[in-house]
């Protein structure tokens, strides 16, 4: 059947064959040409058939040079067929292999790397896989250096912490030692110290201490060592510290071995001694300044091997309090309406001592009070202080707090008795909402022209101050603290003083300050402003000339507060350290920075490194600080 098939299909295309030699040459030649320019495209293949390799169909050749390119054939070349289906066996190759490898190779480790097994696993919880980060606990005191001892467990403790104490330290100051449990992923605490040294002590003292602690060595001729950790219960912890001098010399006796005790100690017992103010008790081993000394102060616990590293302990626990409190200087501004997470670990970072409220940070009545009651609760639980919070609730054109009923502007206050009735309604108002710090009367001496003209009593200075004074003592009636401001002033300004530093000649009047005085206002706000006959380069609150001109006329009680620092007048002026540095230098007690140019972070991470680095007098920050306390026992 197959063969008749082919006999007749040879037929056919023999009469095919004659029929078109017998054609004229023109229509032979037209045929041709016509059948060229016919380009059949196949239709594609339905979805439902399996996709089937295609041959491409050649679009005609574009006009080129016959020079380069021959004229092509009309069906493509046997080896062009081989060298396409070639490149696509390549490409697909190449595409399995690239996906091989990233999820075989790359995502699992190959043959030679550890496939990190599923959660849950032996192998999570005990090998490296599924370590969890070891987090190391912050120093208690201010360290120079950290030495690491890795063990496998407690019990080699001792022999690893004698071999650092032989080492040559290049620290001058104390050395933290972390004790890290390589087999548990932990750094070991104060009982793990206690257990390694056999030390024994009276029954539930420890428990009293926390067991986070700070292990130090004390480099020297010959090093000492030390501990620092926090008492978490004072119940009955003298009476426990009393009795435990009795044996502490034999239940230390391991621990001190390490550092050359043979012997007995040269004293009887226990003595009394007293440095910074802090007592500590001391038993005399040698007298090349070897011992045993302890100290319980504040909420820390000391114990050290020697009168110097006593010393050397009681300096860097007060440096590292006093670092604690320092941000108590500054009153900030943020961002917001609520007290954000965001915000709890900035205010958990720097313990500011105040916050500033702008108009947009307030909304209503109601979420105004949940604001300052959770800042509040915030500062409390954080700093263990109460927080200054702060508004400028002037009355007229500056009321932050719009909804307030009582705005009457300053230049509307006609008598003394009036002065008082507006600063108790205004005073009951802020004291509802939270608020515990205005930042009002407005006390510059201004005429029409100067752009605090509005804000002003425009008054002559005596009445201005007999004003100023019943408005205090109104907000004051009403528990409502008070900053008094801008002093001397920012009179005889005519633009904006915050867009540019502005320079005037002479000292402006200040007896008004000294009336408004007598209401023992706890504040007084200095002006950014360079007053050339006093100071002719440095703003007021940089100059330690102006500062003391301060002091001179209202006192060294009231606390001294600036003008807000977040400027960028002042950063053209001065690096964002000077803006910090100087004015604590000069003897300002309290640094605003609203971030409203320059962000509040930015001049904090700026105070806090100049603090660090010793350029900040300390003895200025502790007189700063024990005046704001004062203050804030008092709220």
């Amino acid at each position: 059947m197959q063969k008749d098939i082919a006999k007749l299909r040879e037929l056919e295309s023999q009469k095919e064959r004659e029929r078109i030699a017998s054609l004229k040459p023109d229509e032979t030649k037209a045929r041709q040409e016509k059948k060229k320019e016919e380009v059949i495209i196949p239709p594609p293949p339905a979805a439902s058939q399996p996709k089937r390799e295609e041959v491409p169909v050649q679009a005609p050749a574009p006009e080129v040079p016959q020079t380069l390119i021959p004229k092509p054939p009309k069906r493509p070349a046997p080896i062009q067929k081989i060298m396409v289906r070639a490149a696509i066996v390549a490409g697909l190759v190449l595409v399995i292999g690239f996906f091989y490898w990233l999820l075989a190779v790359k995502k699992g480790g190959g043959a030679e790397e550890e496939v990190t097994p599923p959660a849950g696993t032996e192998e999570e919880t005990g090998g490296t896989a599924g370590e969890e980060e070891l987090i190391i606990p912050p120093s208690l005191i201010t360290v120079n250096a950290t030495e690491t001892i890795e063990v496998a467990s407690s019990p080699e403790i001792s022999q690893a912490f004698s071999q650092s104490l032989e080492k040559t330290f290049d620290a001058e100051g104390p050395v933290r030692v972390v004790l890290e449990n390589t087999t548990e992923n932990k750094v070991l605490g104060l009982k793990d110290f206690f257990e390694a040294f056999e030390i024994a002590s009276p029954e539930g003292l420890l428990e009293k201490f926390n067991d986070d602690f700070t292990l130090l060595i004390f480099p020297g001729q010959k090093n000492n060592l030390g501990f620092v950790t926090k008492v978490t219960e004072t119940e009955n912890l003298l009476n426990s510290l009393v009795s435990w001098e009795t044996t502490m010399e034999k239940d230390t006796e391991k621990l001190f071995a390490i550092l050359g005790k043979e012997g007995q100690a040269l004293s009887s017992g226990f003595k009394t001694s007293v440095y910074q103010g802090v007592g500590f008790r001391y038993l005399t081993i040698s007298r090349e300044d070897f011992g045993i000394c302890y100290a319980w102060f504040d909420d820390y616990f000391v114990l050290t091997s020697s009168f110097d590293s006593m010393k050397k302990t009681i300096d860097a626990v007060k440096v590292k309090e006093l670092e604690t409190q320092a941000g108590q200087m500054f009153i900030v501004g943020f961002e917001g309406k609520s007290v954000t997470p965001e915000f709890k670990e900035f205010f958990k970072k720097y313990l500011p001592g105040g916050i500033l409220l702008l108009s947009k940070n307030i909304e209503s009545k109601e979420q105004l009070k949940k604001l300052t009651a959770d800042l509040q609760d915030l500062s409390l639980k954080e700093a263990k202080l109460p927080l200054f919070i702060a508004v400028d609730q002037e009355g007229g054109i500056i009321s932050r707090i719009s909804f307030a009923e009582e705005k009457t502007p300053q230049s509307e206050i006609n008598d003394s008795s009036q002065a008082y009735q507006i600063g108790l309604e205004r005073g009951k108002e802020l004291k509802d909402l939270g608020i515990n710090l205005n930042l009002a009367p407005v006390l510059d001496m201004t005429q029409e022209g100067d752009f605090l003209f509005d804000r002003s009593f425009q008054r002559d200075t005596a009445e201005s101050g007999e004003l100023a004074k019943y408005l205090v003592e109104g907000q004051k009636t009403a528990s409502i603290l008070t900053a008094l401001k801008h002093f001397p002033g920012y009179g005889d300004i005519d633009f904006n003083p915050e867009s540019s530093l502005a320079k005037v000649y002479s000292l402006p009047e200040v007896s008004q300050f000294k009336k408004a005085m007598e209401a023992n206002p706890e504040f007084v706000l200095t002006a950014n402003v360079v007053y050339e006959n006093l100071d002719s380069s440095l703003p007021f609150s940089f100059s330690p000339a102006a500062i003391k001109f301060l002091k001179n006329n209202l006192g060294n009680d009231v606390a001294i507060v600036t003008d807000d620092l977040a400027q960028n007048y002042l950063l053209e002026n001065f690096s964002l350290k000077d803006i910090i540095k100087k004015p604590i230098e000069a003897g300002a007690d309290i640094l605003i920075f609203s971030g409203w140019e320059i962000d509040v972070s930015q001049g904090l991470d700026a105070f806090f490194s100049s603090f660090e680095n010793n350029e900040i007098s300390q003895a200025k920050i502790k007189e700063a600080i024990t005046k704001i306390i004062k203050i804030k026992e008092n709220l």
